[in-house]
Parts: structure tokens; C-alpha cells; sequence
């Protein structure tokens, strides 16, 4: 088997062949003003609303206090009740156990 060294063409070769390319002009960047102006010429808008609450499903508005994830193991039946009452009531699931839990310490 014969090794050959496939950089035999470059081992006594001329590097100027490799020259650098030239720095390309470069265009200057937009206005986001400039950028919204096209958008309404070609009849786009701008939607950067600020985020609003979400609702729930009966319209309520979430709780503002920080509520803590948990996972919990419960009944289907037990949760369908309390998911009523807080329907029936309009409370949030935080608020509904709020509420249940200041019965509970009543006991």
C-alpha cells in the first residue's frame, strides 16, 4: 500500500492565492419608527399591548397573591364539588380553598 500526501500541491506552493475578502458595506440598520411606518404602508399593525389578566371561565379575574403549585391526590367526585362551589360562589381554586380552609380551623 502506498500513502501519498495529498498536500503535496500546497507543501511548496505559493500561499498568496489565499487572500482575505474585502469588508463588505454594511447597510444601516433601521429605526423600529422607520420599521413601524413600512408595516402601516403595506397594512400591517403593531400589536404590542401589554398583557392583560387572564380570565377564567366564569369571567372571574385570577388571584393577585402568589399561589404555590402543588399537586394534590383527591377523588374526581370531591373535586367536581368543590370545582361547583367555587363556580356557584365565583371564587378562584385558591380562594375556594381559602374559604374551606377557614371553615376547617372553625372545627
Amino acid at each position: 500500500m502506498t500513502i501519498t500526501n495529498s498536500f503535496q500541491d500546497l507543501a511548496g506552493g505559493d500561499l498568496d492565492v489565499f487572500v482575505p475578502k474585502p469588508k463588505s458595506t454594511a447597510t444601516p440598520v433601521p429605526t423600529p419608527q422607520q420599521l413601524e411606518r413600512v408595516g402601516q404602508d403595506q397594512g400591517f399593525t403593531l400589536d404590542n399591548l401589554p398583557v392583560s389578566r387572564k380570565l377564567l371561565k366564569s369571567g372571574r379575574v385570577a388571584s393577585r397573591d402568589k399561589a404555590q403549585p402543588m399537586t394534590l391526590r383527591i377523588r374526581v367526585a370531591d373535586w367536581n364539588r368543590f370545582s361547583a362551589f367555587c363556580e356557584r360562589n365565583g371564587y378562584t381554586v385558591a380562594d375556594g380553598f381559602e374559604k374551606l380552609s377557614a371553615l376547617v380551623e372553625g372545627l
